[in-house]
């Protein structure tokens, strides 16, 4: 299944293409469309925020891959992690309060906003995101360290109040007790229309497709802009979010070597786990109140340059349990734990100043964005632990054990045992430089660096009043990148260099003395081809990355109670993403990866093997849709879509063996219908019903069986 599936997706990318660009050259180009017909337009642009510069993405060198609000419609998608299915070498990883992702063999999670480390706590909402972009590569030179990893990173684009008055409401429906129900109020506020206000909220209710689960959110995004003078623009903006859910189910399993002889399966499939059961009861909630407040003030300083000055607070407060499952008895029991928070604090603000120009030196054209950042984070935890398993559940006869299982049951075994109670802190202060040159048009030269001081101040046991993890550590983060334009605004070639960074924190070792380390870096080579012809019905990118980590922490092969700092690892892969609209009504996308990754200098327990949440070695997505133009169906759409995931290493040791989810392939379907008035929709994932596990971070979830909704949006 897995080579049909890639070989056909890899067969399309790679023919296409010559088609279209021979049908297509020597049309003049174009850098912008008007769209004056009711057709949707579902083509994926970068957005500005991924270079901080106003360039075109046939001038970036960098690889971003993105998801824009008009196919987010067109799909249908209720959550960030399906809007991710849409882009090539994106797999769901840990399924745990906020979902994963894997990234070019890196383990991740949404975390930017606009640009800024400023994400909702646990926030899965898609109602007032634009556009999804991929960042992929490490991308420490404009991002930081804070929240990124090596393989990339995702940032939400939101929507902007606009110079119009409109509402839209949408009502939803669907199996597993599906709710929910959407708003969107714009508006101008003044007769010149300079003030101008949008309001954006959501609610949703869903229940799980096990015996227990359930989620509900209320959430409000409201924003509000003013020209304050033909050169001042203020926006301010906010989100306001409650959530209440049950855990996913999170199950590690036991180790498939024990004593060097294979007593255990391998395979998430051969479990024999009863696909529903969730291990868990409703009234086991996790709860989350976030408010996110943000500001930005740009002002013209003249026609080639301008400012841009952000201000960000971030609030999220969590409370309730946290559960895990453990395998036993050879996989044939299921031993419960958990956490109570009361509560989980992430609070953080951000100052963020940058300059961007526009100007020549020598016929040379220069596009410069030069700022500042100031990063300021804390993080509370009040949490109590029976520190073991509190029970153990057994797969073929559960009796009635699941029935004890209420928050009071728990609250009652924690009575009398002693909260842990932490505050971490930490400032970090950067100034970064990025610089486009054009010596000729179709010549492009990024020249990129970063300085990065981070300032922890350490770990506060506020029990004891004992501080650890107290340290600062500076970063140095270059980027070099070109682009050649083959033929001008159709085919580029591209090739980069690209630096990340991780703090690593001194660790005490056994002979009492404490170890301070370097930051870990990652660097990438990439190079690929862009496509684009003039008309837009093509847009496709090839590349081929090579990423290696360094200074990774090991344990000292002559004294395994010591650490050393020269472990490495690399992560290395094709990619082909395609969009196209071959002709009016048909929109096609797919894409296709493959990963190969390593640790090459590591404990002997795990060196030469794939390291574990680094995700499967080959992944695809693909999509069509056709909507009618003409006639009495005019309106109506249909789209069929679907992922496939490759085998994952969730266990990977020479002491404990290999331990993986099986390869899948979801299918997913959209019908609907457009008028002015107002939108219909049919939608279902996991089309098939589909039995399926994912994991990461040592656990495995079962995913999601076949969900079908219907919703209606009527637009004023």
């Amino acid at each position: 299944m897995k080579k049909e599936i890639t070989g056909i997706v890899m067969m399309t990318l790679a023919l296409f293409p010559i088609s279209a660009i021979a049908q297509e050259y020597g049309k003049k180009d174009l850098d912008t469309i008007t769209i004056r017909t009711k057709t949707i337009n579902v083509t994926d642009s970068s957005s500005f925020q991924a270079a901080r510069l106003p360039i075109k993405d046939y001038e970036n060198p960098q690889v971003v891959s993105s998801v824009n609000g008009r196919l987010i419609a067109n799909r249908n998608n209720y959550t960030q992690s399906s809007m991710l299915n849409n882009v090539a070498g994106i797999t769901p990883s840990w399924a745990g309060i906020a979902p994963n992702i894997t990234i070019r063999g890196f383990r991740t999670r949404p975390n930017f906003r606009n640009g800024l480390n400023a994400f909702l706590a646990y926030n899965s909402e898609t109602i007032n995101i634009k556009q999804l972009d991929v960042i992929k590569g490490p991308a420490g030179t404009l991002f930081g360290s804070a929240n990124v990893v090596f393989g990339g990173i995702v940032n939400s684009i939101s929507y902007k109040p606009e110079d119009a008055t409109f509402t839209n409401i949408e009502l939803a429906g669907g199996n597993n007790n599906f709710q929910r129900g959407t708003i969107d109020i714009n508006t101008f506020l003044d007769s010149s229309h300079y003030a101008l206000f949008r309001l954006m909220g959501a609610y949703t209710y869903k229940e799980s497709f096990q015996d227990d689960g359930l989620y509900r959110n209320i959430f409000l995004a409201p924003g509000f802009s003013y020209k304050v003078t033909q050169k001042l623009q203020l926006e301010l903006e906010a989100e306001f979010e409650r959530r209440t859910s049950t855990n996913s189910t999170l199950l590690t399993p036991a180790n498939p070597l024990v004593n060097g002889v294979l007593t255990n399966t391998q395979s998430a499939g051969n479990l024999h786990l009863d696909y529903k059961k969730s291990y868990t009861d409703n009234s086991l909630l996790w709860r989350t109140t976030g408010l996110n407040l943000y500001a930005r003030a740009i002002y013209t300083l003249s026609n080639r340059w301008r400012s841009e000055t952000n201000l960000v607070s971030v609030y999220g407060t969590s409370n309730g349990t946290y559960q895990t499952n453990t395998l036993v008895q050879n996989n044939a029991a299921v031993a419960r734990k958990m956490l109570y928070y009361n509560p989980e604090n992430m609070i953080s603000q951000q100052v963020q100043q940058n300059f961007t120009g526009d100007f020549r030196i020598a016929n040379w054209r220069n596009r410069l964005v030069a700022g500042i950042d100031y990063y300021h984070y804390i993080y509370l935890a009040d949490y109590s632990s029976l520190g073991r398993n509190f029970d153990t559940v057994s797969i073929a006869n559960p009796g009635n054990t699941g029935a004890k299982l209420t928050e009071q049951y728990l609250l009652n075994l924690l009575n009398g045992s002693t909260p842990y109670r932490t505050k971490s802190e930490q400032n970090i202060y950067s100034a970064y430089l990025s610089d486009v040159l054009n010596p000729i048009e179709a010549l492009s030269i990024t020249l990129s660096a970063r300085v990065d001081h981070l300032n922890n101040l350490g770990t506060l046991d506020q029990n004891t009043g004992a501080v650890s993890g107290k340290y600062n550590q500076t970063a140095f983060s270059p980027k070099l990148g070109i682009t050649w334009q083959l033929i001008p605004r159709t085919i580029t070639v591209f090739i980069n260099y690209m630096n990340g960074f991780q703090n690593v924190a001194p660790t005490s070792q056994s002979n009492g003395t404490v170890m301070n380390f370097k930051p870990q870096y990652g660097n990438q080579l990439e190079g690929g081809v862009k496509i684009s012809t003039g008309n837009r019905k093509l847009n496709a990118t090839f590349s081929y990355y090579d990423i290696n980590v360094s200074n990774v922490l090991r344990t000292s092969p002559n004294d395994n109670t010591l650490y050393i700092q020269d472990g490495k690892q690399y992560s290395r892969g094709l990619e082909a993403d395609l969009s196209a609209q071959p002709f009016p009504g048909l929109f096609i996308h797919a894409g296709s990866a493959y990963n190969n990754s390593k640790l090459t200098l590591a404990d002997a327990n795990t060196q030469g093997l794939r390291p574990v949440n680094s995700g499967p070695e080959w992944s695809a997505n693909w999509y069509v849709n056709y909507r009618f133009l003409r006639g009495a169906v005019s309106g109506f759409s249909a789209g069929l879509g679907g992922f496939y995931v490759g085998r994952d290493l969730i266990i990977n040791s020479k002491s404990a063996g290999q331990f993986y989810t099986d390869e899948y392939t979801l299918f997913n379907g959209t019908v609907s219908y457009e008028h002015n008035r107002f939108t219909w929709a049919f939608t279902a994932d996991n089309l098939l019903n589909t039995k399926y596990y994912y994991g990461g971070r040592g656990f495995i979830s079962p995913g999601a069986l076949r969900q079908c909704i219907i919703s209606v949006k009527m637009h004023f």
